[in-house]
């Protein structure tokens, strides 16, 4: 099977970092020449950047790399492996792919304080995100931001607009990670979009965005 077509796995293993140096020096000279391949591999970025901000830094034990090691040898002396490459890129996909099914969705409804991730807002360039994350159990957004850096002489503000109702701010973005929300009334659904503007210190004086629109996503997920 061709790299051309297999494009989703390549770009999902670039992202992943699970290519060795050849294959990603390759697939990064792709990112400059194939618009096609640059768009997937955003897609893919998009898919996993909520890891980032909703996962903790864990320091591992010592003896895992060693254990992996050995696994990984174990894994190549076995005729079963040989010429299969592609099955086993595929299974390492596949297993990251599934931690993050198990850690961004199945998450018990009653268990506290359990987040989900419901938007990305983009802006320009288009790495540049914020994820939104829904904590039910206390009706509170948190909202973190990815290659971001935050203003120092304006606020970025937080809007929700429903259908044709005027935007409601829901408060400004004062830090990088876990800034919180409290919800209005009014529930979220998928029709909702959620908005940051760039806004005079201290945030709009008008009752809507004064400044322009700089990150935007629909609410999806819910």
């Amino acid at each position: 099977m061709s790299m051309e077509k297999n494009d989703p796995l390549s770009a999902a293993t670039y992202v992943l970092g699970l290519t060795d140096l050849m294959m990603r020096q390759q697939l990064a000279k792709r990112l400059t020449e194939d618009p096609e391949f640059a768009a997937e591999v955003q897609h893919w970025q998009k898919a996993f950047s909520g890891i980032d901000v909703t996962t903790r830094d864990v320091v591992p034990s010592p003896t895992l790399w060693p254990r992996i090691e050995r696994s990984l040898h174990q894994t190549s002396t076995s005729s079963r492996a040989r010429g299969r490459p592609l099955f086993w890129l595929g299974w390492a996909l596949a297993a990251a792919m599934s931690g993050v099914v198990i850690f961004t969705q199945v998450i018990k409804p009653d268990s506290p304080h359990a987040l989900q991730t419901i938007a990305i807002l983009s802006g320009k360039p288009s790495d540049q995100q914020f994820v939104v994350m829904l904590d039910k159990s206390a009706s509170l957004l948190q909202v973190s931001a990815l290659n971001v850096t935050l203003p120092r002489d304006k606020n970025l503000q937080l809007w929700m607009i429903k259908g044709s109702a005027p935007p409601h701010s829901l408060g400004l973005i004062t830090q990088r990670d876990g800034n919180s929300f409290k919800l209005p009334s009014e529930a979220l659904d998928n029709q909702t979009v959620l908005a940051i503007s760039l806004e005079p210190t201290g945030g709009s004086p008008l009752p809507g965005p004064s400044g322009p629109v700089v990150y935007q996503g629909n609410v999806k997920a819910l």
